[in-house]
């Protein structure tokens, strides 16, 4: 077969990381992170307040969250192409439809039907595809998607302020809708396949003529046994990792959408609060690079709980920061614990469940963080809207961080389907 022959060059798996990188990368479009940079724009144009603004991220994502579970089990069965296809064409549509809104109605419309899109397929689809590919270097591979992610939004948030400041914020969505076409519907098509042994490869590219075999020796056996969805769900771990991401979600993503504003109102200019977050996605980036490697020698475990706390730890040092070095500093911390938090969740259900259910899990993992995506930033919202400030509210979300983190100490590894243990815990 001709992927067979590509395999003897370079294993395919690489090529479904670089079209999973490549829409990841593209998604940056439907970020909260770049929705922050439009806020200002479109309350001096519209007069909407920040609670109308946060509230549409919220309708998203519970759309998106409750489109989760199934589009995770599609992704099992018919493999990530047709769902990450799917969904950068939605948000080419919804980034067209943005350039020419006019009114709050149709901005509701077409950032919902984008968030759907994002939370419901793309992000479904995007680490298991890599994830059924890779079992020895699952870490690596996982976190160069989401480090993709985190360089789209570090290189599309200055060249977004630049369009906005150029040609206004009606150019800077089609901007995004140009680069969601060419970067992630294109090579997702062309490029993304289910799993290798649909093709008589065998994960991670080891060679044999018996795959099944073959990929039944790989990475010295430590794969955790096979489990079913009914059997995960009826484990005590896979209940406090779901509460711990809704919780470190909440905490991070309402942070997220409201940094820009709230940076302006202490002190600092809109420029100088962009760059905060193009700070924040390069400390993302290599904290996911850094992270995905970690994965493959240290517990998953024991660093998603780093990450919980880091995140308690960021936003007290935003409740403080009133100059550029401090919202650097938390730029920097918050950058690793949101990349982390995205790129370690995967690999935490792998290494306790093992890859046949992994869309499965992905989707109700997802659906966990994005009803917390939903929550954060009304929160938030609603805090300016009655007080004008958002320390107080700020203060709330960095104890439900601290609160995810003792739920991961507490998630030890489940007794495996069969009689081992889930093993890289």
């Amino acid at each position: 077969m001709p992927m067979q022959r590509i395999s003897k060059r370079i294993y395919y798996g690489w090529l479904v990381v670089a079209a999973s990188g490549g829409m990841e990368f593209a998604n940056a479009a439907t970020a909260i992170g770049i929705l922050t940079i439009f806020v200002n724009p479109f309350t001096e144009e519209f007069g909407w307040s920040r609670t109308e603004i946060s509230a549409v991220t919220s309708v998203g994502a519970v759309l998106g969250a409750s489109l989760a579970p199934f589009s995770g089990r599609l992704v099992d069965r018919i493999g990530s192409r047709w769902v990450l296809t799917l969904g950068g064409t939605l948000v080419v549509v919804a980034c067209v439809y943005l350039a020419s809104v006019q009114s709050l109605l149709g901005f509701y419309v077409s950032y919902t039907i984008a968030r759907t899109a994002d939370q419901g397929l793309i992000k479904i689809g995007a680490a298991p595809a890599v994830g059924k590919w890779f079992q020895r270097y699952r870490g690596r591979a996982i976190a160069l998607v989401f480090f993709s992610g985190s360089a789209g939004i570090m290189v599309m948030a200055p060249l977004v302020q630049l369009a906005i400041v150029a040609w206004g914020w009606r150019a800077a969505w089609l901007l995004l809708a140009a680069v969601m076409a060419v970067l992630g519907i294109v090579p997702s098509f062309a490029l993304i396949r289910r799993q290798p042994e649909d093709y008589g490869l065998v994960v991670d590219g080891r060679a044999g003529p018996d795959a099944d075999a073959a990929a039944a020796l790989a990475f010295d056996g430590n794969e955790p046994d096979q489990w079913t969805l009914r059997q995960v769900v009826a484990t005590p771990p896979f209940w406090l990792i779901l509460i711990s991401l809704f919780l470190a979600s909440t905490a991070g993503s309402g942070v997220t959408l409201h940094l820009v504003p709230h940076l302006t109102q202490q002190g600092l200019s809109t420029g100088q609060a962009v760059g905060v977050i193009s700070v924040m996605s390069t400390s993302s980036a290599v904290g996911i690079l850094a992270l995905g490697f970690l994965a493959e020698r240290v517990p998953p475990r024991l660093l998603m709980a780093c990450v919980c706390l880091t995140t308690a730890i960021d936003i007290g040092v935003l409740i403080l920061a009133d100059n550029l070095a401090e919202a650097y500093l938390f730029a920097f911390l918050h950058g690793v614990a949101s990349g982390g938090l995205n790129t370690l969740a995967p690999i935490l259900w792998a290494s306790y469940y093992g890859r046949g259910i992994l869309g499965s899990m992905h989707g109700l993992s997802r659906a966990s963080q994005v009803a917390g995506f939903a929550l954060g930033p009304l929160i938030l919202g609603i805090a300016f809207d009655r007080w004008g400030r958002y320390q107080d509210a700020l203060a709330y979300l960095a104890v439900l961080a601290v609160i995810s983190f003792v739920l991961v100490v507490a998630a030890k590894p489940p007794r495996g389907a069969g009689s081992g243990m889930a093993s890289h815990t």
